[in-house]
C-alpha cells in the first residue's frame, strides 16, 4: 500500500472535478479524500495498491472533458497509514456547494449550446457539398453526425446529473434556505425544459438528414 498526495492546478473547481475523481476512486478501490483549496487548486490524498494508485493518478488528469482543464499536477508519495475506510469529498459551506453546483450546470449548458451550434453549422455545410457526392460521402456525413450526437448526449448527461444534485441538495437544506429553495427550483425546472427541447430538436435534425440522404440516393438510382 502507498499514499499519494496530489495537487491539481487549472480549471478544477466549480466544474464537477471532485465528483469525477470520487467516482474513479470508487471504481479502483482507492481510499482517501479530495477537497478544494483556497488558492483554486484541488488536493487529493489517496491510498491503495501501487498499480491501482497509479491508474487513479492517470485518471485524475482527464484530457477530453468539456469543462475540466488540468494545467499542472504535483504528486508526492508517502507510506500509507491505513486511516481511511473509503474515499470521500470534503465539502465547504452550504452556500459554497450550492454555488458550485449552479456554476457546473451553467457551464455544462454553455458547452451544450456551443456543440449544438457547431453541429448545425457542420450539417448545413456538408449538405450543400454533399449534393454532388456519391453514397460513400453521405454515409460519412451520417457517421460524423452520430459522433456529434454522442458527444451531445454526454454533455446532456452532465447537466442532468447537476440538476439531480441541485434537487437533492435543495431537499436537504429547504428548512434553512426557504427563499433560495424557490429560486433554485425554478432554475432546475427551466434547465430541464431546455434539455427536453434540445433533445427534440436533435431528433428532428437526424430525421431531416436521413430524409435528404434517401431522396438524393433515389434520385441517383433514377439517373
Amino acid at each position: 500500500m502507498k499514499r499519494a498526495i496530489i495537487i491539481t492546478k487549472g480549471r478544477v473547481q466549480r466544474v464537477g472535478y471532485r465528483d469525477l475523481v470520487a467516482d474513479w476512486a470508487m471504481d479502483l478501490g482507492v481510499v482517501g479524500f479530495i477537497e478544494n483549496q483556497p488558492d483554486g487548486t484541488v488536493k487529493i490524498v489517496a491510498e491503495g495498491e501501487e498499480e491501482r494508485l497509479e491508474e487513479f493518478i492517470r485518471k485524475a488528469q482527464p484530457e477530453d472533458d468539456p469543462l475540466i482543464r488540468i494545467a499542472q499536477v504535483e504528486v508526492g508519495y508517502e507510506k500509507a497509514t491505513g486511516e481511511f475506510e473509503f474515499f470521500k469529498i470534503k465539502r465547504g459551506s452550504s452556500e459554497e456547494e450550492t454555488g458550485e453546483r449552479l456554476d457546473t450546470a451553467a457551464k455544462s449548458l454553455k458547452v451544450l449550446i456551443k456543440t449544438t451550434a457547431m453541429m448545425n453549422s457542420n450539417i448545413g455545410n456538408k449538405i450543400d457539398a454533399g449534393k454532388e457526392e456519391n453514397r460513400r460521402g453521405f454515409t460519412t456525413l451520417i457517421g460524423e453526425q452520430d459522433q456529434m450526437l454522442t458527444k451531445q448526449d454526454e454533455t446532456i448527461a452532465v447537466i442532468k446529473s447537476s440538476v439531480d444534485e441541485m434537487r437533492e441538495f435543495r431537499t436537504e437544506t429547504q428548512q434553512n434556505f426557504a427563499n433560495l429553495d424557490t429560486k433554485y427550483g425554478k432554475i432546475a425546472e427551466n434547465m430541464e425544459r431546455i434539455l427536453e427541447e434540445l433533445k427534440e430538436e436533435r431528433k428532428e435534425y437526424r430525421e431531416s438528414i436521413e430524409k435528404l440522404v434517401n431522396a438524393i440516393l433515389e434520385s441517383k438510382r433514377g439517373d
